[in-house]
């Protein structure tokens, strides 16, 4: 949260100067690559989680049952009850990450629709605002 925040401090500091709009729409490019790196992680954390299956107590002792598995564990709810403590983890696990997973690939979507769209701002944006429109023709 601190990076995201000191970008976005800047760019109000930016838009006061001379530098203007390619200024913050430069920060706003910065922003949302911070956001595509951070969602990024999230849905690779999110994705090996899935893979590799809850910790749970089992009739060997702590551990993750489903590691071997590649993620067949998922597909097989009747292999779920190896897990007999916490209650209902292997559930919740799958619940947690699989929505995880969802929102970190629907932020990288719209993080990179920004940056496309910050570029382009600011690329055809700036050769655009120098032209003068007057009404006396």
């Amino acid at each position: 949260m601190f990076l995201p925040a000191a970008v976005f401090m800047t760019v109000g500091d930016c838009a006061n100067d001379g530098y203007g709009r390619s200024c913050v729409m430069f920060g706003s490019v910065l922003a949302a690559l911070i956001g595509v790196a951070g969602s990024g992680y999230c849905f690779i954390v999110s994705a090996l989680a899935l893979n590799k299956g809850p910790y749970c107590l089992t009739s060997l002792g702590w551990m993750y049952p489903f590691q071997d598995s590649n993620g067949r564990y998922l597909t097989d709810p009747d292999s779920w009850f190896v897990c007999l403590s916490p209650a209902h983890v292997v559930v919740w696990n799958v619940t947690l990450f699989s929505i995880l997973l969802v929102l970190s690939g629907m932020e990288v979507i719209i993080c990179v629709i920004q940056v496309i769209n910050a570029l382009l701002s600011c690329l055809c944006g700036s050769c655009c605002s120098k032209e003068n429109y007057s009404m006396n023709a």
